[in-house]
């Protein structure tokens, strides 16, 4: 049957049984040819030979029968065992459980007997219909031969046919060639409807596979018993077909893409099956490091799909197993002895250890999807991944850790390859599992429980100053998922979210005993930023604190849907607290330069600012939503908004003064650094909310000139622009304002009238984007501003927004002026009262 592919299935057995007869007859030389079947598409075609080879009695000799009569009255018979068991020795509910569970098994077991019967009944279909159409086309060639026509070749897929002509024949070569093709034609419909017949079935018979596949997965078939077996078979090294059986095992165990997401979102899986995790556990509980790492090997080593892909269940088998929200016996105390000794030995420079366990390990969870670990052990991976990149660190005392993760023929290039490609491994891997991330900037698991022996400080700190050659994306990963988990609207992501920013914001702004945040502006000996070094890890601050933008700016923690982020400290050291978090985000100065981490060329710092101007429009469509019931929350929410653009431009201010005192500079840079900030925040306040191209940005303003988005250092002067009026209070009145108000335009959905100019509008009657209406004005921005104020229609709503406006501006330079890189040095870097 492996000659033939899958086809539509098409049965040929309902014709009547006149035009079967005419069909079976061997046709008269001269008859002309009549419409014959046309094979069905998709199958090879078929030969002499291949039809020999095909043996379809051997269908039916499955015994499937017996099978299935087995599988019913055993699963009857223990149903019965468990109903016989007397109440007087078990009672309750242990008892009510083993009764539906029997119950319940018993007829799951009749559905799979059910599904084995009608795959016997194919198997049996199959082989009468494929032998009765081979019967038919041996005696179509059995005719032809008493008619004198041989067939040319048994390997000829077209079966033609020649006429051996009589001594005395009188045919002519014409005649003799039609008689030739008329048998010929003949001879290969018996074919075709033989590849027909056998194709049908072929598909009916994977059918019924699959129904039985489907209520009964190989997965269901492991058993802890075969674990300990596989396992045991690396004691004398790894035969081809001991590695396949392992390997399709190993398939059968794995998880499929559903089940990886529900468990990326921190769901409980409680359909995998109770002999999966029982497999998986003896399995990996016997094969040893050695036999596994040797496994890997063998996989890898066929160069082939199939090894790769067991290859992959290979290490997603492993985190499987780490993962305590698969099942009931998984989780980090079912891993191997020798994985958890590994997990424990924390932060080791032993290099032995590192070549026979770090370096092998992370080769096997490289190839492992996105299955992710369980809490515990990928809390351990990512203190693996820190422990590593401190061995780097100026202060570690090491010269060359690359050197303990090879051997002393590999070349430099190799050892530092493997080194960073091990540790970054560890970090991509372990931050799959978001508590664990949470453990990492917390310094406890989700059950509250301490991590042992563990400095947050230290190891949070060495995951992001190390130089990582992907420029911190893997170590992003540790952070980067707050802003969906925390704008996820689920209460379970969100106080995981939450949780894990309040670890992540205390530690990047705090100036006391070693002062994380200088720390972090001064990543290594030559004074660089953990944004300079790792642009991509500047960019995942960034997104981690969107959802806390209001909050940051001073908002209450509960209003704005956050209550798991409410730090304990005043509202001025918050203010500086905020600050010191959006320079470690500005510290990305790549503004304007495309480089190959960063290949849009703008920078965090920038992008934030522009965010936090977004944010200014979505909480004036908050507080034109809340208009008519709660009006006082609109001069909050402006006072939010002016504080936040302050605060941003302290970000942008304060990595501009850092990098002057790394280099010892000050008034010359002091009014170089004036003019690029002031430059970027135009370019951003000028009411563009999309992500446009850096370098063909028109600002749209009357007044202004065409100017990048960005603008590197050495351009801040070349370019025209407008100065904001007052930079502390982020732009242009008008231009703060006006995103302000057109934001409650938005949430109060006016509609044109009379009042309101139709150019708002597009033509659905939905206010066009910002970005629109800037563009198409011609006027000045004020006029701009009193005009949407005027189409409010609320003076109330009106007076409240300016009124917040004014109160946030002042909140926003009331504990230190932003411009000044005196209170940077004092206030920001230093913390100093």
């Amino acid at each position: 049957m492996g000659d033939v592919r899958l086809c539509r299935a098409r049965s040929a057995h309902d014709r009547s049984r006149r035009r079967r007869r005419e069909r079976d007859q061997v046709p008269y030389p001269f008859r002309s040819p009549r419409e014959r079947a046309t094979p069905m598409s998709g199958h090879p075609p078929v030969t002499k030979v291949i039809m020999d080879s095909w043996r379809p009695w051997e269908l039916a000799e499955a015994k499937l029968t017996g099978l299935a009569n087995a599988i019913r009255e055993n699963s009857e018979a223990a149903e019965r065992t468990v109903d016989q068991l007397p109440n007087t020795s078990w009672a309750g509910g242990a008892r009510s459980a083993a009764n539906a569970r029997a119950s319940d098994q018993n007829g799951w077991a009749k559905k799979v007997a059910a599904k084995v019967d009608d795959l016997q009944t194919a198997l049996n279909n199959a082989a009468a219909a494929i032998d009765s159409s081979k019967t038919a086309v041996n005696g179509a060639l059995l005719g032809a031969s008493m008619q004198r026509f041989l067939l040319v070749s048994e390997s000829d897929p077209s079966w033609k046919m020649r006429y051996v002509p009589k001594e005395d024949d009188e045919l002519t070569p014409g005649q003799i060639a039609d008689m030739e093709r008329e048998m010929t034609s003949f001879v290969k419909g018996k074919a075709d409807e033989l590849a027909t017949t056998a194709s049908d079935h072929a598909a009916l018979i994977q059918t019924a596979v699959g129904n039985l596949n489907t209520i009964a997965p190989p997965a269901l078939t492991l058993s802890a018993q075969d674990g300990r077996r596989h396992g045991q078979l690396a004691a004398d090294g790894w035969t081809d077909e001991e590695a396949a059986a392992v390997g399709r095992s190993l398939r059968a165990a794995g998880l499929s893409d559903e089940q990886i997401a529900r468990l990326m979102n921190g769901e409980k899986l409680d359909d995998v099956p109770r002999g999966v995790q029982e497999y998986l556990h003896t399995f990996y509980g016997s094969v040893g490091s050695d036999g596994l790492f040797d496994l890997k090997s063998k996989f890898d080593g066929m160069h082939t799909p199939t090894g790769d892909a067991w290859s992959k269940a290979l290490g997603q088998g492993l985190l499987t197993l780490s993962n305590e929200n698969v099942g009931a016996n998984t989780g980090y105390q079912y891993l191997p002895g020798w994985v958890q000794d590994w997990t424990s030995n924390h932060n080791s420079n032993d290099g032995a250890r590192i070549r026979n366990f770090d370096v092998p390990l992370a080769g096997l969870l490289a190839n492992s999807g996105t299955v992710p670990p369980g809490e515990r052990f990928g809390t351990e991976l990512i203190r693996k991944a820190a422990g590593g990149a401190s061995r780097s660190a100026d202060d570690s005392g090491l010269i060359a850790p690359e050197t303990n993760y090879g051997g002393p023929h590999d070349g430099h290039e190799t050892l530092t390859r493997t080194y960073e490609d091990t540790i970054r491994t560890f970090m991509d891997v372990g931050t799959r599992n978001h508590e664990a991330s949470a453990a990492i900037l917390t310094g406890e698991y989700s059950s509250g429980e301490k991590l042992a022996d563990y400095n947050r400080d230290d190891m949070v700190g060495y995951a992001l100053k190390h130089d990582w050659n992907d420029g911190g994306d893997a170590a992003g990963g540790l952070i980067d998922w707050i802003r969906d988990s925390g704008g996820s609207g689920d209460p379970t992501r969100v106080a995981l979210a939450d949780r894990a920013f309040s670890g992540l914001f205390d530690f990047t702004t705090s100036t006391a005993d070693s002062n994380n945040f200088s720390n972090l502006m001064n990543a290594n000996t030559a004074g660089d930023a953990i944004g300079k070094i790792n642009p991509h890890l500047a960019g995942a601050l960034r997104e981690a604190s969107l959802p806390y933008l209001n909050i940051l700016a001073g908002g209450e923690s509960g209003v704005h849907g956050h209550p798991g982020f409410d730090p304990d400290v005043a509202p001025d050291e918050m203010q500086r607290r905020a600050a010191r978090l959006f320079t470690l985000i500005a510290s990305d100065n790549t503004y304007g330069a495309a480089t190959d981490e960063n290949p849009d060329g703008t920078g965090a710092g920038a992008d934030l600012y522009r965010d936090i101007l977004d944010q200014t429009i979505r909480n004036g469509t908050i507080a034109g939503e809340l208009a008519s019931t709660e009006p006082h929350q609109a001069r909050s929410l402006a006072e939010l908004s002016a504080n936040l653009r302050a605060l941003g431009q302290s970000g942008l201010y304060g990595a501009e003064y850092d990098l002057q005192l790394d280099e010892h500079g000050r008034m010359e840079s002091e009014n170089a650094a004036d003019t690029k900030i002031r430059n970027i925040i135009t370019s951003a306040s000028a009411g563009l909310t999309g992500v446009p191209h850096p370098a063909v940005i028109a600002v749209g303003a009357a007044g202004t000139a065409a100017s990048p988005w960005l603008l590197p250092a050495e351009s801040a002067g070349d370019i025209d622009f407008r100065p904001p009026t007052g930079v502390g209070s982020g732009g242009t009145a008008a231009e703060d304002e006006i995103r302000l108000v057109y934001g409650a335009l938005r949430g109060i959905d006016t509609a044109p009238d009379a009042g309101v100019p139709d150019e708002w509008y597009s033509g659905d009657g939905q206010l066009k984007p910002l970005a629109d209406i800037l563009s198409q004005h011609k006027g000045d921005q004020g006029e701009l501003l009193s005009a949407m104020e005027g189409a409010l229609d609320n003076p109330q709503l009106v007076e409240s927004l300016r009124a917040g406006t004014s109160t946030g501006n002042q909140q926003g330079r009331m504990n230190f002026d932003p411009t000044d890189p005196d209170n940077y040095d004092d206030m920001i870097l230093n913390g100093s009262d």
